[in-house]
């Protein structure tokens, strides 16, 4: 994938920010997205890169499917639902939809095309869940983006640094959702 995008030659930034924007909808995934912009483009221009299309993704498949599927969706689960567990799923605040958002940017495991489609679905305003969006991309895409500009060298100390990070940042989501899990079982 990286000899196609640098196939590009000086558009190759381009091509990589809609293909960014574009692949995501139909179910690429992503973290081979961000390695690949690490090793074309580096860590720098890579991050910069990767976030703008992150940024237009999220925005693409958050209208998608608020526009053509949030009220199917919801009238189906209306009717199969009872109304407590409807109003769960779709009465839950901006605040904890938010929260809940960053921290699902943050866990690679998670399905980056099923978050932003997800979301589409619920209340929160597009305003909202773009700063959220945004807030949960910055970790993983620096990781993944670090990851990918050191894999040129596999035996290299960075390397090995960036291997780490991407076990770190997997395992401190995990632990942090499930602390704010715990956290809201109290209350």
């Amino acid at each position: 994938m990286t000899e196609f995008i640098q196939g590009f030659g000086v558009a190759a930034p381009i091509i990589y920010i809609l293909m960014f924007a574009l692949l995501p909808i139909f179910f690429f995934p992503v973290p081979i997205l961000a390695v690949a912009g690490g090793v074309a483009f580096g860590f720098v221009e890579g991050s910069l890169l990767t976030f703008l299309g992150a940024s237009i993704n999220c925005y693409l498949m958050f209208i998608l499917s608020r526009r053509f599927g949030r009220e199917y969706v919801r009238n189906y689960l209306e009717k199969k639902m009872k109304p407590e567990h409807h109003a769960r799923i779709f009465g839950v605040s901006d605040e904890k939809l938010m929260m809940s958002l960053v921290i699902l940017r943050l866990i690679p495991l998670v399905p980056y095309n099923m978050i932003n489609y997800g979301y589409g679905l619920t209340n929160i305003s597009l305003t909202k869940y773009m700063v959220a969006s945004v807030l949960g991309i910055i970790p993983g895409t620096v990781v993944f983006l670090n990851f990918g500009a050191t894999s040129t060298n596999i035996f290299s100390k960075e390397f090995l640094i960036a291997s780490l990070l991407v076990i770190l940042l997997t395992i401190g989501s995990i632990y942090l959702s499930k602390l704010i899990e715990k956290r809201e079982q109290k209350k």
